[in-house]
């Protein structure tokens, strides 16, 4: 490019020199600088919720009104009424006698297998003794043991008060005693537990 004068040369670089200063001294943009939409009140409360939960909550079962549950010492998958009212946990149970050994209380028994009406007779410490309250009926005593059972992969010992259930629909009630820190209850359904198999019962008498 020619000019034909030294000024409209000088002027033409004055110019120049101005827009590349202004190209090195405009700051760029930082990415904590860019504007950020605030939350609605919707998800504000949904990420409180997320940040508040009890993460023990999420790894609880859900059951049903009604589980299948395995009892180690009958080798029998009981079918079982859950109530979230009882304290306690019941199993049917037939021949109850009190015996003493060494100064301290036990009971024998005979749990029954309902598929081959098989009886396996316990003998077991009695871990203490509840005093249950039946409509228009006086109190009764019950001895209650501890039983190996299994609910879905969980197997643990859970106290079980003894008692004729021939008369109830169900011949194992599961109590709060159980549920507690293991499961949550949906009364809406039922048998959402896979029942016990040989596979799945070897399984937990390995942990």
């Amino acid at each position: 490019m020619r000019f034909k004068s030294p000024n409209r040369m000088l002027k033409y670089l004055l110019l120049l020199n101005l827009t590349l200063a202004s190209c090195v001294s405009a700051p760029k943009e930082s990415p904590s600088a860019k504007e950020t939409t605030p939350l609605t009140a919707q998800e504000a409360s949904v990420a409180q919720v997320k940040q508040t939960a009890d993460p023990a909550a999420e790894e609880l079962l859900t059951i049903g009104e009604a589980e299948h549950l395995y009892v180690h010492e009958a080798e029998y998958a009981y079918d079982a009424r859950i109530d979230t009212g009882a304290t306690t946990c019941s199993i049917h149970a037939e021949d109850i006698t009190a015996i003493e050994r060494d100064g301290e209380q036990w009971v024998k028994f005979n749990l029954v297998n309902f598929d081959t009406k098989e009886r396996t007779e316990r003998v077991d410490k009695v871990v203490r003794v509840v005093e249950i309250k039946q409509h228009a009926s006086e109190s009764v005593s019950r001895y209650v043991v501890r039983l190996k059972v299994q609910l879905g992969e969980d197997t643990r010992l859970f106290e079980f008060s003894l008692a004729d259930r021939s008369n109830y629909s169900y011949p194992m009630l599961v109590g709060r005693n159980l549920l507690r820190g293991i499961a949550v209850v949906d009364v809406s359904q039922s048998y959402t537990l896979k029942k016990p198999t040989k596979k799945s019962i070897a399984k937990s008498q390995v942990k």
